[in-house]
């Protein structure tokens, strides 16, 4: 089973003989074998070596609709504002917060721990990137063993929160924690990103806002926004070429194509995400999907309802929400074997996309195609046409 890069064995490893670099564009261990004292602290915390079939499933949880009542929050957050809601109320108590910001030094996703409202803002919208964790779990873990009565809500990929779990079982913390996990569409390389937004800094400068679930073209047109001090740069999903390999699924982490943890089983408290779908097709402002896997998990969305952080729209038989999620297997795993050879030895991330989209079957070419057509339409033309195909299905 492909390594998920999630950091936890890093963090477990007491004698520093683990850590995280990059290669192909994935963070992954490297370990320093002279410093290795075979303790296997690294295999009790990595979904590798552990059973995660006996994980509650997400079909068997609570769904909740939700959106934030602030509307600041609502307009700036990547749906409905839930996680952020979560994150404030933990703040107002106490809590320390764990979540990925985007370092505009290095154009990197990082995890980082926050315990202010103002560091909080970092935190907002989604960074369809990979990571890198290992300073914040070790900063985790520090302030967990030096006193019990910290407290923390922590927010990852499926994979991640589930390493983030083990790490705190294998260190015996016996803190109050508070884990959510993300709706996951996979990882994709930063073989792509790091072209793709070098051009982006060659045409507007220094970059100061990287946006990518921007929704200004309306919530359910994926939309990538990107300022810089010479302009701003705003496009629709299948007009952009990083975005388009991210959901052609040509470059994404090994792990991602059959991980278990994105199709259904989950070790998070909380699993959250877009509430696409048929039963809030007329929302452009976001409806956040929030799924209470464990009885923790549901006190604490009916908990954020009561203190006046959320609205609760309705509760859905989760099935309702899984079926815009990425819960299934992905093909191309040999395709992406090839683009990640290509773009590994530097071949143009434009070239490569024209020589892969060619190889797909010619009713998949005609389908990017239209997507790309329609996403040209008025907000209203596209809502009547997406009813429509949903009503075809």
């Amino acid at each position: 089973m492909p390594c998920t890069g999630c950091g936890a064995c890093s963090a477990a490893c007491r004698v520093g003989a683990i850590r995280m670099i990059e290669s192909d564009g994935f963070v992954v261990p490297h370990i320093e074998d002279d410093r290795c004292v075979d303790c296997g602290a690294c295999t009790r915390v990595c979904y590798k070596y552990l059973d995660t079939a006996l994980l509650p499933q997400v079909a068997d949880a609570a769904c909740y609709a939700t959106y934030s009542r602030d509307k600041h929050s609502h307009a700036t957050t990547t749906s409905g504002g839930f996680g952020y809601e979560l994150a404030r109320w933990g703040i107002e108590r106490g809590y320390k917060v764990v979540g990925t910001a985007y370092d505009y030094a290095s154009h990197r996703a990082r995890a980082i721990v926050v315990d202010s409202i103002e560091e909080l803002e970092r935190l907002k919208g989604s960074k369809y990137l990979q990571s890198h964790t290992e300073d914040a779990l070790r900063e985790f873990v520090d302030r967990a063993t030096k006193s019990t009565d910290e407290r923390f809500i922590c927010f990852g990929t499926p994979c991640q929160i589930f390493g983030l779990r083990r790490l705190a079982e294998h260190r015996h913390l016996n803190n109050e924690i508070i884990y959510v996990d993300l709706f996951c569409h996979g990882v994709p390389s930063y073989l792509v990103w790091d072209p793709y937004i070098a051009s982006k800094r060659s045409k507007l400068g220094d970059i100061g806002e990287v946006n990518f679930r921007y929704k200004g073209n309306g919530w359910h047109h994926y939309s990538i926004r990107i300022a810089g001090e010479r302009g701003t740069y705003s496009n629709y999903a299948y007009n952009d070429t990083f975005y388009r390999y991210f959901f052609d699924n040509v470059v994404l982490n090994r792990s991602c194509y059959t991980c278990t943890l994105r199709k259904g089983r989950s070790a998070a408290d909380i699993r959250i995400g877009d509430f696409l779908g048929s039963a809030y097709e007329h929302r452009e402002d976001g409806i956040t999907a929030a799924v209470g896997i464990t009885a923790r998990g549901v006190a604490m969305v009916e908990e954020l309802e009561a203190s006046n952080h959320i609205y609760i729209v309705d509760k859905h038989p989760v099935g309702e929400c899984l079926k815009s999620q990425s819960i299934h297997d992905y093909d191309h795993i040999e395709l992406r074997n090839e683009v990640i050879r290509r773009l590994h030895r530097g071949d143009d991330i434009a070239t490569t996309q024209r020589w892969y989209t060619s190889t797909f079957p010619l009713k998949q070419r005609i389908y990017l195609v239209l997507k790309s057509i329609a996403s040209l339409l008025p907000n209203r033309v596209i809502a009547v046409l997406r009813r429509r195909v949903r009503s075809l299905r």
